[in-house]
């Protein structure tokens, strides 16, 4: 029989005997985005002026967006849409945001000051709207290896622009898709009709 007696943690560790693997994770995760958070109201995030033609992000968002679409879809290179110029991604994205709640809103701008900030520490003090093309992208990659924290932020910016940009029907061809099926083969809607009983 095993002997699961275990000797006592030091005094300065007291109290973290009950948390887990997934609380610590979790508990390091929130202290990080606190951190973040402190950091971005020392700085300050500039607020989007009312003539601006976003409605929800402000111009330091807008500016690391389309560099991140930039840098992550140079679709004119495979002869799709610009992600820029025609397809309006960065509009996309702002609509989107008009309608998070206000939590979600306020992490998404968390999220894309940290990711344009974080660079600094190992790209000499440039952020990441600074770095060249080659650089962007060895630093979007790097992320996506990176700690747990650094590729859930890296998804789920990736995950943004893309959706945005691929919403567009300009971009379909591209994908040989062809719209809905039920509009191609004239399928009537039935609404919230019930499903069938056999």
């Amino acid at each position: 029989m095993k002997n699961n007696n275990r000797a006592r943690m030091p005094g300065y560790l007291a109290g973290l005997e009950p948390l887990s693997r997934r609380g610590f994770l979790r508990t390091s995760v929130l202290a990080g985005a606190a951190l973040s958070s402190g950091c971005s109201s020392l700085f300050g995030r500039r607020e989007a002026p009312e003539t601006l033609q976003y409605h929800s992000l402000t111009p330091d968002e807008v500016e690391v967006i389309t560099r991140l679409t930039e840098v992550m879809l140079p679709a004119e290179s495979y002869g799709l849409p610009s992600s820029t110029t025609v397809v309006p991604t960065v509009e996309n994205i702002d609509m989107m945001a008009q309608r998070l709640p206000k939590q979600t809103r306020d992490l998404m701008g968390l999220g894309i000051w940290v990711f344009n900030n974080r660079p600094m520490v190992s790209f000499k003090f440039s952020k990441f709207t600074s770095l060249s093309d080659e650089k962007a992208l060895a630093y979007v990659d790097a992320m996506q290896e990176g700690t747990f924290f650094e590729r859930g932020l890296m998804t789920t910016l990736k995950a943004l622009v893309a959706l945005n940009y691929w919403r567009d029907e300009r971009t379909w061809p591209g994908l040989e898709y062809h719209g809905p099926v039920t509009e191609m083969w004239g399928v009537r809607r039935l609404g919230n009709a019930p499903l069938p009983r056999a």
